[in-house]
């Protein structure tokens, strides 16, 4: 998914590669400063170094390590996104599930939230937060941005992006029969979006469904808007592999979808606009 490009004249865009893919900042030009991108970037980079599962020093890392032996102390934001974790992992009954499979490992209900941002685990946890580790970046770089006096941007992770402000933000999504073709499908305001898609996986490459122990291809792509990218980019995949029970899902979180098969077919879960979503003109035609 790709936000369409505002008027060059009107907004200033910067980029930098973070978490395996290109990052993106678009502000106002009367908003943009130096200070403020680095501020953006430097929420993103952080996530980076907490959320990595391999790196030396990273939160997940410790986790795997040493949360079955002693309480450790972790970030107040990963403390937040483990709880946004363990909470979707409970609603969909295990369909979002960071956990890694692993000899003696345990499940993400293993892990113990404790008050001033203390985990345990009551046994080896092994955490992979991929799913929802770039919306996460989007949403902490929205928040620097904000404490930084923004009053709107866009903030665009790979096709995970979130808009804050005013006014109706124009987004583009890839079609998965001819991903060259971007149409403007809907339009958000103050709110985020994220897309799941087989288009550029490898052959025989899906989402894991861990109930069913395997890949899983769903031949076309979910587009998830939400209040959070954390929220969205985890909804999608819960979307992607069970369609129907995910609907009480989407209406909890105040989420909603936008699905298109592979012969480039749409669906939305929403028949009307809201205050944070609207389909656009030509596509509602």
């Amino acid at each position: 998914m790709l936000c369409c490009p505002p008027d060059q004249g009107a907004w200033v865009r910067r980029a930098q590669v973070w978490l395996g893919t290109l990052v993106e900042v678009a502000l106002p030009a009367d908003q943009a400063s130096d200070s403020r991108f680095d501020a953006a970037f430097a929420a993103v980079a952080a996530v980076h170094r907490r959320l990595h599962p391999l790196q030396r020093g990273s939160d997940l890392r410790r986790i795997a390590r040493q949360a079955h032996r002693q309480v450790l102390r972790v970030d107040r934001s990963t403390h937040q996104l483990l709880a946004l974790a363990q909470r979707l992992w409970r609603d969909s009954g295990g369909l979002f599930d960071p956990s890694l499979p692993a000899r003696g490992g345990a499940r993400l209900d293993a892990l113990r939230l404790l008050p001033a941002q203390r985990v345990r685990a009551r046994a080896p946890l092994q955490l992979d937060l991929g799913g929802i580790a770039k919306g996460h970046a989007v949403d902490r770089a929205v928040a620097a941005l904000r404490a930084q006096g923004c009053r709107s941007g866009v903030v665009n992770a790979g096709g995970d992006l979130r808009h804050f402000g005013p006014g109706w933000q124009p987004v583009r999504v890839r079609l998965p029969h001819a991903p060259a073709m971007a149409p403007v499908l809907f339009e958000l305001r103050d709110a985020a979006a994220a897309t799941s898609a087989d288009t550029y996986r490898r052959p025989g490459q899906g989402l894991l469904d861990r109930r069913m122990r395997r890949q899983r291809s769903f031949g076309g792509s979910v587009t998830v808007v939400a209040p959070t990218c954390a929220l969205a980019d985890a909804l999608t995949k819960i979307v992607a592999l069970r369609p129907q029970p995910a609907l009480r899902l989407l209406r909890r979180h105040r989420a909603h979808a936008l699905c298109i098969d592979a012969a480039g077919r749409a669906r939305s879960t929403l028949a009307g606009s809201t205050r944070q979503f609207r389909m656009a003109a030509a596509a509602a035609a």
